[in-house]
């Protein structure tokens, strides 16, 4: 999974730990801009002209934070933590917290920065240490040397991107004309008077435009997932999209596209409302049109205005001192990724089993059982549909239930789609089997032909031909080989069937009609209502394909982890 957020330094905090929780392997990048120019940041620009520093380094230490077992306090002490710092004695103290912090091989940047003439001629008061370690490792090692190496230090993956390497500061015009020449005046502005409607850039401080980076640009191009977080909206979202037309990037991604609307008034947009903001954003270009707009219920009602123009999707997830609950947010964001209801709202929830519900991979088997359990609790929401033989089904629902299946109250079809079972037993037959006085004609061929490692169901009622195991270039083979000779004089003569490659090694041979979209138009009529959601992995081939046609909505699960977090939104 490919996720790509677009944010401050703050507005993503809930948001990544979320997302760490449900996707622990997943490639997050979050894209900013460095134009911070307050408190310690403004002043550390100043001395190494260089971009600002605080975006990153929050980022990086909510990143550790967030996918770290064991923290060191004395790292978050020097990313966190600020100080007042002796006058003229600036070095000195730094250079002891660093020892303090273990971090002695920064001690080097501590003193070419206090070394700078123009360092003199600021106090430090309430100062960030990291501000100036980071600021100087910009000046001399470059932006990406140094970010990579603080996330070596804290032992993340290097996901913060710059939008750009521009030197640049920016301004604000306000409704009336005013200027505000400074990102810290623009951040406590708080006037919905006379609000801010543009930004303006100023590259007399810095060096001349070099382009956006085309990192942040291939993130945003690669995404699964793009989302427009909350932020400090004319500081950090704003400029991030405007800078050299950065927003057409983000039109052109093929992503799931959603933009969170902030929880409460920040100081930049006092007054300013959720249709506010979608108006900015539309007038700037950005095709809204492809987005989800998502908007919490639990922030204050001038963030969650109607509008009926675009896709607003309404969620509960929290407030707390204006940031989301971090698991409803981002639970929020996947039931808009997979375009999910509430189980409530579904009349019926299909599933495939094999790498579905039940991995292959003996390594996910946690996930395997924590899904039949799931599946368990909504037993008159759930169905299993398999083109798999019961038999293999069984024994590994007979790990979590026991063999007779008792405790275990799904219903499921099997056997090739074609025979129903309920604890264990079969309890309907569908009627595109393998009639019983003509399956063996093709068993006796098979034979013929020394191949006898064959499985069929049940005698009585076969729904299926097994011919494993088998190499890939042996499936092709005997599947062409059966379709012209035996199976084709077969069908001239009582009944139809057709040889189709079958998990990884194995041919079944079975009813031509015999597809998982023939069952579900024999067994739809029984459903309350057509609200039916489907949840496969073979959607390209296989037998998935048909029945994900026929139902309102269906999602192709890449492993049965992902089916794990898609049954715990369905239960939100």
């Amino acid at each position: 999974m490919n996720i790509t957020i677009l944010s401050g330094g703050t507005g993503n905090d809930s948001l990544i730990t979320g997302l760490k929780q449900f996707y622990p392997d997943a490639d997050i990048k979050v894209v900013v801009n460095a134009y911070d120019n307050g408190k310690s940041t403004g002043i550390c620009r100043k001395i190494t002209d260089t971009l600002g520093v605080s975006d990153i380094r929050k980022n990086h230490i909510r990143m550790y934070k967030a996918t770290t077992d064991i923290l060191d306090q004395r790292l978050i002490e020097f990313f966190e933590n600020r100080y007042d710092l002796t006058p003229g004695e600036e070095y000195v103290d730094v250079s002891k917290y660093l020892r303090l912090w273990g971090l002695p091989q920064l001690d080097k940047y501590a003193q070419t920065f206090f070394a700078n003439p123009v360092a003199k001629t600021y106090t430090y008061h309430s100062f960030n240490i990291a501000n100036i370690i980071y600021s100087q490792m910009y000046k001399e090692l470059g932006y990406e040397e140094t970010n990579q190496y603080f996330c070596n230090l804290l032992g993340i993956d290097d996901f913060v991107l710059l939008n750009s390497f521009d030197n640049i500061y920016i301004g604000a015009v306000t409704k009336s004309g005013n200027t505000l020449d400074d990102e810290g005046l623009i951040v406590d502005y708080r006037n919905s008077e006379d609000p801010i409607v543009s930004i303006s850039y100023d590259y007399t401080h810095g060096e001349c435009v070099n382009g956006l980076n085309r990192k942040a640009v291939d993130a945003v191009l690669n995404a699964d997932i793009l989302i427009i977080s909350t932020g400090t909206f004319w500081s950090s979202i704003y400029p991030t999209l405007e800078y050299l037309n950065f927003y057409s990037y983000v039109n052109l991604s093929k992503a799931k596209k959603i933009w969170a609307i902030n929880n409460e008034e920040d100081g930049d947009s006092y007054g300013i409302s959720s249709n506010d903001f979608i108006t900015y954003v539309h007038d700037l270009g950005l095709q809204l049109n492809k987005f989800t707009i998502l908007e919490n219920t639990d922030s204050i009602a001038s963030l969650h205005e109607p509008n009926t123009n675009y896709n607003i999707a309404y969620h509960s997830m929290g407030n707390y001192n204006g940031k989301h609950d971090g698991g409803k947010y981002v639970k929020a964001i996947l039931k808009i990724f997979y375009n999910l209801d509430s189980l409530a709202n579904y009349d019926r929830v299909i599933f495939d089993f094999d790498d579905t519900i039940w991995s292959r991979d003996s390594k996910l088997l946690n996930f395997s059982v924590e899904n039949v359990k799931l599946l368990n609790n909504n037993p008159d929401k759930y169905l299993i549909i398999s083109g798999n033989s019961y038999r293999s089904i069984h024994e590994k629902l007979s790990i979590v239930y026991g063999t007779d299946l008792a405790d275990f109250n799904v219903h499921m079809w099997a056997d090739a789609n074609t025979i129903h079972y309920y604890h264990a037993k079969p309890v309907e037959y569908y009627n595109n089997i393998l009639l019983a006085d003509n399956y063996t004609d093709i068993i006796d061929k098979l034979q013929s032909w020394s191949i006898t490692d064959v499985e069929v169901n049940d005698s009585s009622h076969p729904a299926y031909i097994k011919i494993k195991p088998l190499t890939q270039l042996e499936r092709t083979l005997l599947v062409n080989l059966l379709d012209s000779t035996i199976l084709n004089s077969i069908n001239n003569k009582k009944y139809q069937a057709k040889a189709i490659p079958s998990g990884f090694t194995t041919v079944d041979i079975i009813h031509t009609d015999n597809t998982k979209g023939k069952l579900f138009e024999y067994i739809s009529d029984r459903f309350d209502g057509d609200n039916i959601l489907y949840l496969g992995d073979e959607f390209d081939s296989g037998n998935d394909r048909d029945i994900a046609k026929l139902c309102k909505h269906a999602i192709c699960v890449r492993s049965a982890k992902e089916t794990n977090i898609i049954l715990k939104l369905l239960e939100e």
